[in-house]
């Protein structure tokens, strides 16, 4: 009977179902994937459910629980009754629970669906950010390049603009005269808007990441647009602003005419020369929590640290030619292939001094660091062969005068002298190129071939170039 009644779970629920479990910490039902079933000696039958990455527990099947879907509730919205939670990577194993991460007391949390896809160090990161944000102050968030940097900032993000990633945001983001035809009482929170500042290049992965990770009310200030969104903004039709240095400093008069909850830079390294418009620019923005974010804070010299430093918590380490007295010169003394062991033992001092000065600041992370976080790294290696028309390029590129000359460089001279041709009478082509100069020459023009034939286009290639590939192509065609 026993046996029979474990069967009829296992009916009812298979291996890969999605389900709601308690989890044990918690005493919570949170999202749970089952990964087996199993009958101990009393004949009850268990499942072993996975909460995440590094947390599965064996789970009695009577406390399984089906996820509720809204499919057939009647709901008074203009919105399909299905919840859309955002983000959703269904192909994408869980690194930690489906709940809710708490920053604060006053009910500024990540929600739970940013949550799941959280690795420790990232909600250490949201955390820092947050807490500087509260304080009222600024700091670097410097981790190493592909940590998630983004990511952290939208975790914050969707804690202070108390997001939750479903069908709620998308209500609480319609215009207000919608809102009072669904509720009695409109929301008496003050509304919150953050400047994200960022390169050209990544201003629109910005504006993607926010879309796959939230319902936020994003506008892009930038392109023949940018009266128009500005216009929206200052009537409080957004949330996020996003833009770059160039159009800041255009339109920095009127965006210190808005309130910004906080200032969010990526590559904030390029605030590095205390005399570029750039900097000038963004110490002359008005808003106390400035939020920095780089993988290479410190690429030349000690005094781009300063300076960057400097936009984000004015003050903190003096002004530069203090910080250069007491920092920048024993350190640089210090580290000296001739520096004496005093001036070695002061340089340890000042840069010991300095790094207490930034510990509640600047948080930096490293992949070594973290290792144990990272998911395993998977290398795929696709092999693709040429097409005839690049198999046609290739083979008359090494059929050329010049390739023939670099192929034989190593064979006994015609000369009878007994040296190798490229040491006796072919050192040089006609145009008197040598053969090092042949080889990466065309090294290049192959591999550009091999990617793709498209490369060899002649717009940014010297005269010398352009004439080879022109004879090169009227020879292929």
């Amino acid at each position: 009977m026993q046996l029979g009644m474990c069967a009829s779970f296992t009916d009812q629920w298979h291996v890969e179902d999605k389900c709601l479990a308690p989890f044990p910490e918690l005493g919570k039902l949170c999202d749970a994937t089952i990964m087996s079933f199993e009958t101990d000696s009393d004949g009850k039958c268990f499942a072993k459910v996975s909460f995440g990455e590094n947390q599965e527990e064996k789970i009695l099947t009577t406390k399984l629980s089906q996820i509720k879907t809204n499919k057939t509730a009647k709901k008074n919205l203009i919105f399909d009754d299905e919840d859309l939670e955002k983000p959703y990577f269904p192909d994408r194993r869980l690194p930690s629970p489906a709940i809710a991460f708490e920053l604060s007391k006053d009910g500024e949390e990540i929600p739970y669906t940013i949550n799941r896809y959280l690795r420790d160090y990232q909600r250490e990161g949201a955390q820092f950010l947050h807490g500087h944000y509260v304080r009222k102050s600024g700091c670097i968030l410097g981790d190493d390049m592909g940590l998630g940097k983004t990511i952290q900032v939208i975790s914050f993000l969707a804690a202070v603009l108390k997001k939750k990633g479903t069908r709620a945001d998308i209500e609480n983001n319609m215009p207000d005269f919608l809102l009072r035809t669904m509720r009695k009482e409109m929301s008496s929170v003050p509304k919150k808007t953050f400047l994200i500042v960022a390169p050209l290049s990544v201003l629109y992965n910005w504006k993607d990441e926010l879309d796959v990770w939230g319902y936020f009310k994003v506008i892009v200030l930038h392109g023949n647009r940018k009266e128009y969104e500005l216009n929206r903004i200052k009537q409080g039709k957004c949330e996020i602003v996003l833009t770059t240095y160039e159009v800041l400093r255009l339109y920095l008069d009127e965006l210190n005419s808005l309130q910004w909850s906080a200032v969010i830079v990526d590559e904030v390294h390029r605030i590095k020369n205390p005399k570029s418009q750039i900097t000038q620019t963004m110490k002359a923005l008005m808003c106390k929590v400035r939020l920095g974010l780089t993988g290479t804070i410190l690429q030349n010299n000690m005094k781009e640290l300063w300076c960057v430093m400097d936009w984000a918590v004015p003050g903190l380490l003096g002004s530069e030619a203090s910080f250069k007295t007491e920092f920048s010169d024993p350190v640089e003394l210090g580290q000296r292939h001739t520096a004496t062991k005093r001036e070695l033992a002061t340089g340890r001092k000042s840069m010991k001094r300095l790094a207490e000065k930034l510990s509640g600041y600047f948080l930096r992370r490293t992949k070594a660091l973290i290792n144990d976080q990272l998911p395993k790294k998977e290398d795929r290696m696709v092999y693709c062969y040429l097409t005839e028309f690049q198999r046609t390029i290739y083979k008359t590129v090494l059929e050329t005068e010049d390739v023939q000359l670099v192929l034989r460089a190593c064979e006994s001279c015609s000369c009878s002298s007994g040296h190798k041709r490229k040491n006796c009478c072919y050192k040089t082509n006609a145009h008197g190129e040598t053969m090092n100069a042949l080889y990466f020459s065309y090294l290049t023009v192959l591999r550009k071939i091999a990617n793709h034939a498209a490369l060899l286009q002649t717009e940014s290639a010297s005269k010398q170039q352009v004439s080879f590939l022109k004879s090169l192509f009227s020879a292929v065609i």
